[in-house]
């Protein structure tokens, strides 16, 4: 796990929130929720892996995983984007997108709610 200083404290470890909807395919989406796993330094900055499985929809649910782009800002407040495609399941596949929550420190009860972009107003089957 990465650690970010928080002041006289000393490093905190953290991870991220990732939840929403997947892409519209063959006319239905799955929900999907996990928290971030290893952090991957890179050039100063940083990225996260992640894995799932989506919630049951049209009688199937996928799983997915995959890694994070780099961390936009610093400290307590950054955060990631994230778009990937499931593993196929029942023929096809959907996307994930979005942007991860804030920070959310283990072992204290803090975190930031979750900005879903762009997800079309649509009711999930």
């Amino acid at each position: 796990m990465a650690k970010i200083k928080q002041g006289s404290g000393g490093p905190v470890q953290f991870r991220h929130r990732m939840e929403g909807l997947t892409s519209l395919t063959q006319n239905h989406r799955h929900s999907f929720g996990n928290l971030s796993d290893i952090v991957i330094p890179e050039d100063g900055r940083h990225r996260h892996t992640f894995q799932g499985i989506t919630t049951t929809a049209d009688g199937h649910r996928h799983s997915y995983s995959g890694r994070t782009g780099l961390n936009i800002g610093v400290g307590v407040n950054h955060f990631h984007r994230f778009q990937i495609s499931t593993n196929i399941a029942d023929g096809h596949r959907h996307i994930i997108s979005g942007r991860t929550t804030g920070v959310i420190r283990l072992g204290v009860v803090v975190g930031h709610k979750l900005i879903i972009e762009s997800i079309v107003r649509q009711s999930v089957k």
